[in-house]
């Protein structure tokens, strides 16, 4: 029965759509384009009918997808579980595909979102804008973590500024003055940009002006990348006191470069990280970091994408949470 109260033919004048997509879309909107169903809606509600109940998907055999750019990174562990833990509660599935997105693999993935039956789409990888562009119209999608700054689409982050302001504030009133920022590519990661942003922020407040010297990019964050490029660091003449790393991965380079070079930390040179994941334990010294409630930004973006599968009308949504400075023994005496 159609139960937007406006015949099939209508909404087809209205849309230009087939009178059997629009049935498909009312009756079975899990097979039809998120696009697609915004388009039919849009003109129910402007032919003056209702909504139909079919806007609320069952979700006992609804399929989501999670895709994780780096498998091997324990950064994506506890957000994949957090994905899990909602899609277990709502009674869906979940699908977990390593993959970085580009041009050159996104209509292979779009072609699984639709052959496997996929119903929305958690996403931790900035976006090209084309790739970004064409993911959205075929599937409802939540960023998390990492986010293309843009208004129409739903993300789920921390506040990277004010995580570097709080870390930077800290080792600033530990004395240390020179301080060194080893970041991943400022233009392919939003979190680096930021990240960037809010060390040179912070300094330049604390009337310390910044040493281009200092900032040290490992564009692919790799412990074995990171090591040398520190090392080279420090036997400049430009020796910080305190380093400061865009990951725990690279703050554990960090300690293992301070050793071969012959210096101890934190006496010599302090060293934070950022994650808070396991590794920033197992070193020696464990590493001085910045928590980021993983586990919850992955529930999020589940229960986030669940309701906008629910409501393909509904307005994307920014959450950004909180983080909790844990300081260690890496620069604390």
């Amino acid at each position: 029965m159609n139960k937007s109260n406006i015949p099939y033919m209508k909404i087809s004048e209205k849309t230009g759509l087939s009178v059997s997509t629009i049935s498909r879309a009312l009756k079975q909107p899990h097979l039809v384009k998120h696009a697609t169903l915004k388009i039919i809606y849009r003109a129910i509600e402007e032919l003056g009918g209702t909504l139909p109940d079919a806007v609320v998907p069952m979700t006992h055999d609804m399929r989501i997808l999670a895709i994780v750019p780096v498998f091997n990174n324990p950064f994506y562990t506890d957000i994949v579980l957090g994905i899990q833990d909602a899609a277990n509660q709502n009674g869906c599935q979940l699908l977990i595909v390593n993959e970085t997105l580009s041009k050159f693999n996104i209509h292979q993935i779009t072609n699984f979102i639709s052959q496997s039956n996929i119903s929305g789409v958690v996403i931790m990888q900035k976006l090209e804008t084309d790739v970004l562009d064409q993911l959205k119209l075929r599937t409802p999608l939540v960023q998390c973590s990492e986010f293309n700054e843009v208004n129409d689409v739903s993300y789920i982050t921390i506040d990277n500024l004010e995580a570097t302001r709080k870390m930077l504030r800290y080792i600033l009133n530990t004395g240390r003055r020179q301080i060194a920022l080893i970041n991943s590519d400022p233009a392919r990661y939003t979190y680096a940009k930021l990240r960037l942003q809010g060390y040179h922020e912070t300094l330049e407040q604390a009337g310390i002006a910044v040493n281009p010297h200092h900032i040290v990019t490992v564009p692919d964050g790799n412990f074995s990348t990171a090591v040398p490029a520190i090392s080279a660091l420090l036997k400049t003449t430009n020796l910080p006191d305190a380093i400061f790393c865009a990951s725990d991965i690279m703050a554990a380079a960090a300690l293992r470069a301070c050793a071969l070079e012959g210096f101890q930390v934190p006496q010599d040179i302090m060293v934070a990280g950022f994650d808070n994941i396991d590794i920033s334990v197992m070193t020696t010294p464990n590493i001085t970091t910045i928590n980021q409630p993983r586990h919850d930004m992955g529930f999020m973006a589940c229960t986030q994408l669940l309701s906008m599968i629910a409501d393909p009308m509904k307005l994307p949504q920014r959450f950004i949470l909180d983080t909790e400075l844990i300081i260690r023994e890496s620069t604390d005496f």
